[in-house]
């Protein structure tokens, strides 16, 4: 029997790559917490191919100068994490199939990186991955449970899960829009069939297909200012009319849109939490809209963006869940929960305008990526999910404390906000001291030149800024990495 060679078809050989590593003694990360991260940055790089056999434990600690349970502790913690598999009687192999193929972006091959004479791993741009910035909105990819997603991916495909036999469905995978079903009537409330759920790639391409569906060149549509700049583009790029009505600390303001007989074929609002004001809609002002779109026949495109995310109190019903005259289109995207790498959302469409939606699928086609979708149905009917989702509320919860608390104690007579019973960023005020200094859009440069994230408030109204604050992200970050961004961003203010 020949020996089995160490290096995967077309792969460099692990045991070079590993040349690279080494072990900080006075490095405050335990031994195999190193271990662990040099091989997980070697596979990620391409230094170490995938399927490729890695030295046995007892071989690599004695490299490294390494008790062997150290080596298997490492090894241990990348199996777990799912970048690397066991075969019996045979050893640890790279994974087939790594966690970062769907949750990050990965680089392209002329960027591929080579190592340093340092050994040096590579640069977080060419991993696929970004640097942290601090206060950047979004949710904290690393919290994602990546070894469960990759023995889901694996056993979707493997098992004969995958939609690939036969024309797809252009509404998407049955089963996970059963499951989106299921979590819709847990969570918010909202009766659907997965007759009436299409997948999209996201809350972009669910708009554009709303827009395709329901409007017309020329058309007006309400939306809320100050609001989410994305969405007027894509208003504007279907050649209709945006126009920007103010809202106040109740959300959208249907009086004052209705004012002088306006009128208008559809709004967008974001009711369980405005953004960028983070304001709740109230449920008298909910049922006022829904009998306006009937009564004039409008739309109401319900951007639901992430209401998932509540801290403290009970969330009010999704206006989907109270529409009983079909005029509302309800918006979901799993990006804001797992990672904006992961582009999947859904649309739940009244049942009498599912034809029209599949003729509009069918004539520009779908584009939401069928790889997915089978291991994240998956994901959603053993209960995963919805553990994810309490364990990123635990989670967000006590770091948008923390952020509050640095905001209390560094920028005392500089900024102030208000603690948030959900979503994932702070509306931030300036206060006068400072604004006498630099407006919201200066403090947002320098702040960018601090490599700091802070949109300035006053960039999202479409017309003249009645207020001046910045919009600060919490979730993506722990407690010292809030603390650090605090210290950098005071600096960047004097």
């Amino acid at each position: 029997m020949s020996k089995q060679s160490n290096i995967a078809p077309g792969g460099p050989p692990p045991d070079a790559a590993l040349l690279a590593l080494s072990i900080d003694a006075s490095a405050t990360e335990p031994a195999y917490v190193q271990i662990y991260a040099g091989i997980r940055d070697l596979i990620l790089s391409g230094r170490i191919a995938q399927g490729a056999r890695l030295p046995a434990s007892r071989t690599l600690a004695a490299e490294l100068g390494v008790a062997r349970a150290t080596a298997v502790a490492a090894y241990d913690q990348l199996a777990g994490e799912g970048y690397i598999e066991g075969r019996r009687g045979s050893g640890m192999y790279v994974a087939p199939f790594l966690p970062e193929h769907l949750m990050l972006v990965r680089p392209a091959a002329g960027n591929r990186w080579s190592g340093g004479a340092d050994g040096a791993a590579a640069p977080a741009e060419l991993r696929g991955t970004r640097p942290i910035v601090p206060f950047r909105i979004g949710p904290d990819p690393r919290l994602f449970p990546h070894a469960d997603w990759a023995r889901l991916l694996q056993e979707s495909w493997r098992d004969g899960g995958a939609p690939w036999d036969g024309m797809p469905d252009p509404f998407g995978h049955m089963r996970l829009r059963a499951a989106i079903a299921d979590h819709l009537a847990a969570w918010r409330g909202i009766a659907a069939t997965p007759d009436e759920i299409v997948v999209t790639a996201g809350t972009a391409d669910a708009l554009d297909i709303v827009i395709r569906t329901l409007m017309a060149p020329g058309e007006t549509v309400w939306m809320e200012d100050p609001g989410h700049a994305p969405l007027r583009a894509a208003v504007e790029a279907h050649g209709l009319q945006p126009h920007a009505v103010p809202v106040d600390r109740e959300g959208f303001d249907l009086d004052r849109a209705t004012a002088g007989g306006g009128s208008a074929r559809a709004v967008i609002v974001t009711p369980s939490r405005q953004f960028p004001l983070g304001h709740t809609m109230p449920l008298a002002r909910r049922l006022a809209m829904i009998e306006w779109a009937s009564q004039t026949e409008s739309w109401i495109v319900e951007d639901d963006y992430d209401s998932e995310f509540r801290y403290s109190g009970r969330p009010l019903a999704a206006l989907a869940s109270l529409d009983e005259t079909g005029r509302v289109i309800y918006l979901g995207s799993f990006s804001k929960i797992f990672s904006s790498s992961l582009r999947l959302g859904f649309i739940v469409a009244p049942r009498t305008l599912a034809d029209a939606f599949r003729r509009t699928l069918e004539r520009f086609g779908m584009r939401a990526s069928l790889v997915a979708q089978p291991a994240l149905a998956a994901f959603m009917e053993t209960g995963r999910f919805a553990r994810h989702l309490r364990r990123l509320r635990r989670t967000y919860q006590k770091r948008q404390a923390a952020l509050m608390t640095a905001l209390a104690e560094e920028f005392d007579g500089l900024l102030a906000a208000e603690p948030q019973g959900a979503g994932m960023h702070l509306t931030v005020d300036i206060d006068p001291a400072l604004r006498r200094r630099m407006d919201d859009r200066e403090i947002s440069a320098r702040a960018r030149e601090a490599g700091i994230e802070v949109p300035a408030l006053s960039a999202s109204f479409h017309g003249p800024a009645s207020r001046q604050g910045l919009l600060m992200g919490f979730a993506a970050f722990d407690e010292d990495e809030l603390r650090h961004g605090a210290d950098r961003l005071k600096a960047a203010l004097w």
